[in-house]
């Protein structure tokens, strides 16, 4: 029998687990770590590293660097700097499959070496996924993982990051209970799941949280408090906006700036993770304070100043928790038996401070190794590969839906799938002609977070945001007065999204329907 293997693609750092002969599970460690670093380092355009070595490569030259790319798979380019000077272009989501691509194949390479090739081969895997991206961040991380693995789709399938741990928890008995709540604080995304585990299936029952919530924005405003400490200490005035940065007004030169942004988001993250375990730790990091000139900065932080800093976030966590426990669906199962903390962002240690503040007397768990939960799940679910659709019952988490063309209700959202409905689930709407023989059709489609910003109409309102833009291909000979194009979206158990166009019944040949993303 070949090699399940659990993915989990984090934003800051990737997990991947198997389970070894015997059935247990086992982390893959890369420089005897689990956690491997979501960065990359090119040392030429086509000689790249990851993980460990591409963060060190990266404190020497940081143009090299890319991380991040999970949360940004939808924007268009970064702008890679190598060691001789030149430059070149990358979108994200070609950094996440290169990514993908060199830690699976030394993923895969581990995994013959310990078991052979016959049982060492990945034939099948579970990829988990935040549950609030969009249709377009999903497929690019299926598309890539299934290239890196040398899978086809049916062996690869997709399942939200909170299904994910509480299938761990249940399988690993952290809980016996039927109805979890799971606290899912990653690195870039936050995500809050009711699952009820009824006759061996994991149903999501509700799902709320904010997709741009995560431990990378603890760091970031920890590094700006770093900025200000250093400022004030050596009497400058950097900004810690990049687009407010001028090396003429500033006296440092562009790359001086970025060294001095790099230097301390490195620092930010030591001292988060460290103030985990301690109440104080000592950040030190050099900074450029005039053109050519590096000084070395020296502060204690403790973690009263730290948690003063992140409380607002923390709290914003526990209010979506709270809402999600005080919801009709949550009523409706009988409440919440168990919360589960997942992510590593669960880790510090206000969250459990707030959590209890704000929950009471709820049963939290505080596993130790919440960092893996997700992968050690998917790995789980990834040994039964065809049972997957069974065993965890999704819904979407955001509307889907189209900007409204009709009257003065112009670019208004119109909402098509609505959230909450259960996986699988279709409808279409229908779209009109703006003249006689038109052979084109392009229509973008949107999600809406209506849980976070209630007022949100229409679609350049925050919390409307676009998915992709559809290009349609017609037949020729349509007359405006008598035609409408049936748009048909189609939700599947995989998570995937598939979109369809029809043009009346007596209308022959199929229409093509394509994304303006082009993935790869």
């Amino acid at each position: 029998m070949a090699m399940a293997i659990g993915l989990d693609f984090g934003t800051t750092n990737s997990v991947v687990t198997f389970a070894d002969a015997a059935g247990k599970l086992r982390t893959f460690r890369l420089n005897s770590s689990p956690l491997i670093p979501s960065v990359i380092f090119f040392k030429t355009k086509d000689d790249y590293v990851i993980g460990q070595p591409a963060a060190a490569l990266g404190e020497k030259n940081i143009g090299g660097k890319i991380s991040g790319f999970k949360t940004r798979l939808g924007e268009k380019f970064d702008t890679v700097t190598l060691d001789d000077g030149s430059t070149f272009k990358l979108k994200p989501k070609v950094a996440a499959k290169l990514f993908l691509n060199r830690l699976m194949a030394q993923v895969q390479e581990y995994l013959i070496k310990k078991f052979g090739a016959a049982e060492g081969i990945i034939d099948r895997a579970v990829i988990t996924v935040p549950a609030r991206f969009n249709d377009t961040e999903n497929r690019a991380i299926k598309t890539a993982a299934a290239a890196a693995m040398n899978l086809n789709s049916d062996q690869i399938k997709l399942v939200y990051e909170p299904t994910a741990a509480a299938v761990a928890a249940q399988h690993e008995n952290i809980s016996a209970a039927s109805n979890f709540l799971i606290y899912d604080f990653g690195g870039g995304t936050f995500d809050v799941s009711l699952i009820q585990k009824s006759r061996g299936v994991f149903q999501q029952i509700l799902t709320d949280g904010d997709k741009n919530c995560g431990g990378d924005l603890l760091t970031d405003i920890l590094a700006q408090h770093l900025l200000e400490l250093a400022n004030k200490n050596f009497g400058t005035d950097f900004p810690w906006d990049a687009d407010d940065f001028d090396e003429n007004f500033h006296g440092i030169s562009d790359f001086e700036y970025a060294k001095n942004r790099a230097a301390i988001l490195k620092e930010a993250a030591r001292v988060k993770t460290n103030l985990s375990d301690n109440e104080n730790f000592t950040a030190t990091f050099q900074f450029y304070t005039a053109e050519n000139l590096s000084r070395e900065f020296v502060t204690e932080i403790n973690r009263a100043d730290f948690e003063r800093l992140i409380r607002k976030i923390i709290s914003h966590t526990a209010e979506i928790t709270q809402r999600v426990i005080n919801s009709e669906a949550a009523e409706n199962i009988g409440g919440v038996d168990k919360i589960i903390l997942a992510g590593g962002s669960s880790h510090i240690p206000l969250v459990r401070k707030i959590l209890r503040a704000t929950l009471g007397s709820f049963d939290v768990d505080y596993s130790e190794d919440v960092s893996t939960l997700i992968s050690r799940g998917a790995a789980i679910l990834a040994q039964d590969i065809d049972s997957v659709e069974n065993l965890v019952k999704h819904k979407t988490t955001a509307q889907i839906g189209v900007a409204s063309t009709a009257g003065l209700q112009y670019n208004i959202f119109q909402p098509i799938i609505d959230a909450g409905v259960e996986i699988p689930c279709e409808n279409s709407c229908e779209f009109r002609l703006l003249e006689d023989g038109q052979r084109h059709l392009e229509i973008a489609y949107y999600e809406r977070d209506a849980k976070n910003f209630p007022n949100a109409r229409r679609i350049d309102d925050d919390g409307v945001n676009l998915v992709d833009v559809l290009k349609i291909d017609l037949p020729a000979g349509l007359k405006k007065a008598d035609t409408a194009v049936k748009i048909n979206f189609s939700v599947r158990g995989d998570l995937s999204l598939e979109i369809s166009a029809a043009v009346g019944e007596n209308i022959s040949g199929a229409i093509e329907v394509r994304r303006a993303s082009d993935l790869f």
